[in-house]
């Protein structure tokens, strides 16, 4: 699983128009991170990881729900439209420089040798280093195809760690680019691990993260987790490097192209982002459920764990106090409802006193009725029986040019003639 996510916290971190600037976005686990993890772990139930059986916990999780220790307000009342948390919680990152190795210095030195397999078309690259501490030098192997003379495209991105000495609590990486990625020259970036407090914001299912307070390096006592760090960043120098290419050299390609950043600044980034998500793998992989009773050493030692607060905030509909145009809208409303009501009493009132049938205007009947005046004598006035006598009246609409006085336009006019009742 570190294989596959372990890029793409870096890619994420880095901030790169191709991975979505700013607005980038880092999955883990059913989590989507603002840029990066932060090397914090869910603490809200909604947000606590997949609803994956969790079969292994420690370093062989692979995902699954986290135990969330904290105790929200239960107010099913008041659901609101949406809700919105925010936590203060511990977490980790990192110090990190980058900067072009200095060849003076006698403490530090790359170098890179590469063989051709003959006829295999396969070339064999080793990367040493040399670096002050117990271990002297480090280096690593890898195979990629044989690149032509002339081929920008690929290239090797050689990335080797050094843990300085003995009981640090920091380490540096070695990189070093050839063929596509000569741009890159020998460089290391000084990596030191800390923990801080984050102010985190748990909305519409993405966290999101503000800068670090409080921060503390790591001390002698967490000398394991600066292992388990320098060991994560190991194996990603192993497994990005491919046959042909590499996706951190990719990066630093891309950003060349249209260089918004300087390469240093894309590395420095691309590092946090593999830091913080180990420190949030790391802390998932003791937190999954199942945890408390694999490891009850671990969870009946109180200091491993540190207390946290929060506010939940729920967004709803309402009224607003001390706002003056609320007043007046509920004013215009109270009006109309009392305007409705006294127009529908009066209707009802006027009814039940009239004595005859009121004239209805949508009534055909009560239409020629009005118009009897017009040559419509047979239609009796508005009473029951004379309105049921009128229905079985026949009128026919013809024609009238016999009324025409002198000087009248030409043309004709409309009546009605009565035929039978």
């Amino acid at each position: 699983m570190l294989d596959v996510i372990l890029p793409m916290s870096g890619t994420s971190a880095s901030r790169l128009a191709i991975a979505g600037g700013d607005d980038s976005v880092f999955a883990f686990n059913g989590v989507s991170y603002s840029k990066s993890s932060s090397g914090i772990v869910p603490a809200v139930e909604e947000y606590a990881g997949t609803p994956l059986t969790t079969h292994d916990v420690g370093v062989n999780y692979y995902g699954g729900k986290v135990a969330v220790n904290t105790t929200p307000v239960l107010d099913n009342e008041h659901s609101g439209l949406s809700r919105n948390y925010s936590v203060t919680q511990q977490g980790l990152s990192a110090n990190i420089t980058c900067s072009a190795l200095d060849p003076n210095d006698p403490q530090y030195s790359i170098n890179i040798e590469s063989s051709p397999l003959n006829s295999y078309g396969i070339m064999f690259w080793n990367m040493t280093v040399n670096c002050p501490g117990p271990f002297g030098s480090n280096w690593n192997t890898w195979a990629t195809e044989e690149f032509q003379e002339g081929d920008d495209t690929d290239g090797f991105l050689g990335i080797v760690t050094c843990s300085g000495t003995e009981n640090a609590t920091s380490f540096d990486i070695f990189l070093q680019g050839k063929w596509g990625y000569s741009s890159l020259g020998k460089t290391v970036c000084k990596v030191a691990p800390y923990v801080a407090s984050f102010d985190v914001t748990y909305n519409n299912g993405n966290i999101s993260i503000d800068q670090p307070r409080h921060i503390q390096l790591l001390q002698d006592t967490s000398l394991n987790v600066t292992y388990f760090i320098l060991g994560v960043v190991s194996e990603l120098s192993y497994i990005s490097q491919t046959t042909w290419n590499n996706p951190l050299g990719e990066l630093l390609h891309l950003n060349g192209i249209n260089p918004t950043r300087s390469v240093y600044e894309v590395l420095e980034d691309y590092f946090r982002g593999v830091v913080e998500f180990s420190a949030t793998y790391l802390r998932s992989a003791y937190s999954a459920e199942g945890a408390a009773t694999a490891m009850p050493a671990l969870y009946s030692d109180q200091s491993a764990f540190k207390s946290l607060n929060g506010t939940l905030s729920v967004t709803t509909y309402g009224w607003s106090s001390h706002h003056f145009t609320y007043i007046y809208i509920l004013g215009v409303l109270t009006v109309i409802w009392a305007v409705t009501i006294s127009a529908a009493a009066y209707s009802l009132i006027q009814g039940r006193t009239q004595s005859h049938p009121l004239f209805d205007a949508a009534n055909p009947v009560h239409l020629m009725m009005a118009a009897s005046a017009g040559g419509l004598e047979n239609l009796a006035g508005f009473h029951p029986d004379s309105v049921t006598n009128s229905e079985r009246v026949r009128v026919r609409l013809e024609a009238d040019c016999d009324d025409l006085g002198e000087g009248a336009s030409s043309g004709s006019r409309m009546r009605f003639r009565v035929e039978s009742a």
